[in-house]
């Protein structure tokens, strides 16, 4: 669900599902105001998280003992965008975000609402890092590979510079390396990914 806050506090989002046109509607129930208050103090424009921090927990408790993961993109908030995230994309474009089945419709995940959810379900704390920390911890550096290679073994280095190009894409900080790791322990120690390695 959508809201905006306004001189009369917050108010849902309608959105007609065929021409993605909005009007603000009533007031949002107390549950959801709860949610708002806590996780997304700023005002502006708010995806409300409250369902999929739900559903998070309930996926955590069904977990006898492990390591839960999330991997998305997301914000703090300390710095939740004033105007929110909802989008829409099709083929790979992005595009408004219109409910009519002509595209995907994805919005940032309030992702410390998600841990805090996580961790209370499974009684124990969360880490959270960035992809960027977590791939360089498990060994993905982007590197080129040594030049020597290419006179050694010509069809080798094009293999090794590829996979150093793929990479980089995943750990470059201004694009998918800034997505969240959030690792969520039950009956079991926390990994630590922080250190630039791999630790159980």
């Amino acid at each position: 669900d959508l809201a905006e806050h306004g001189p009369d506090g917050w108010r849902y989002v309608e959105v007609d599902p065929r021409t993605g046109d909005e009007s603000l509607g009533g007031p949002v129930e107390d549950i959801d105001g709860e949610w708002l208050i806590r996780w997304w103090p700023a005002g502006g424009r708010a995806e409300i998280g409250r369902l999929r921090d739900a559903a998070w927990a309930g996926a955590v408790a069904t977990v006898n003992r492990g390591l839960a993961l999330v991997v998305d993109y997301g914000h703090l908030r300390d710095g939740r965008p004033y105007d929110g995230t909802l989008t829409g994309y099709r083929c790979g474009r992005q595009v408004r975000p219109v409910p009519d089945g002509s595209c995907d419709i994805t919005a940032h995940v309030a992702i410390d609402a998600v841990a805090a959810a996580g961790a209370a379900a499974a009684g124990c704390p969360y880490e959270l890092l960035t992809q960027r920390e977590a791939l360089r911890a498990l060994g993905v550096t982007g590197q080129r590979p040594p030049l020597t290679l290419a006179h050694t073994d010509p069809a080798g280095y094009v293999r090794a510079l590829a996979d150093a190009s793929a990479a980089a894409e995943l750990i470059d900080p201004a694009g998918l390396g800034a997505h969240w790791w959030l690792l969520q322990p039950v009956r079991m120690r926390l990994p630590n990914l922080r250190d630039g390695q791999l630790t159980v």
